[in-house]
């Protein structure tokens, strides 16, 4: 098991949300199947307006990993994760979007010589709102023993829109047996709607001893 609590900052010309915290939680149930809960408390700045602050949308998903296992050199798996509101008032505060979605993703992983490259393809179904197709690529690879860069370009798009891209670099470290650090920055690289984004996050995932089943 793991218990992740991270920042989360997203900012456009004119907003900028923070997640201050965001709790996330995973734990390993046998050796496939993977339980997940996400839950920030969100903060709201937009020009010109009083700040905004509070509980954003809660995701909760279970990864299965049918084919493969963590180490080898394929492994094949789905995530089907579910976004809803926690708070009403957040929707009225325009921190969180009406409505629930149903993110439906199935990721492969292949890893070669401690590079691990992650292809992601699914469809994510909104309640209030269009439909998205999600793809993303990933890569981790070791730079050190207890050193990891990652890059990430993920991509979405909507029904009749143009799709949208966001690159992301980080890093991951090490300090112990189950404390990690984890940095990464992001920004825009074909916006849909002509306004770019730049997102950064830092976490710090903590192992707990005896839960952590799921390989």
């Amino acid at each position: 098991g793991e218990i992740n609590v991270a920042t989360r900052l997203s900012q456009t010309n004119d907003t900028r949300k923070t997640d201050v915290p965001r709790f996330d939680i995973n734990y390993g149930v046998g050796r496939r199947v993977q339980l997940k809960l996400e839950m920030p408390w969100v903060v709201l700045e937009t020009n010109g307006e009083a700040h905004q602050s509070g509980a954003g949308d809660a995701v909760a998903g279970a990864k299965w990993r049918f084919l493969g296992q963590e180490g080898q050199h394929l492994a094949w798996s789905v995530y089907p994760q579910l976004e809803f509101n926690t708070a009403h008032s957040s929707v009225t505060k325009g921190i969180a979007e009406d409505g629930r979605r149903f993110l439906l993703p199935t990721e492969i992983t292949v890893e070669i010589f401690q590079v691990e490259i992650n292809a992601e393809i699914g469809h994510e179904f909104a309640q209030d709102g269009p439909s998205r197709n999600v793809f993303g690529v990933s890569t981790e690879g070791h730079l050190l023993k207890r050193l990891e860069l990652l890059a990430e370009l993920h991509r979405e798009r909507a029904a009749g829109e143009p799709a949208e891209t966001i690159a992301n670099l980080g890093g991951r470290e090490k300090f112990g047996q189950r404390v990690v650090l984890l940095l990464s920055a992001g920004h825009t690289v074909h916006a849909m709607d002509g306004e770019s984004q730049a997102i950064a996050y830092a976490g710090l995932p903590f192992k707990l001893p005896g839960l952590d089943s799921f390989q």
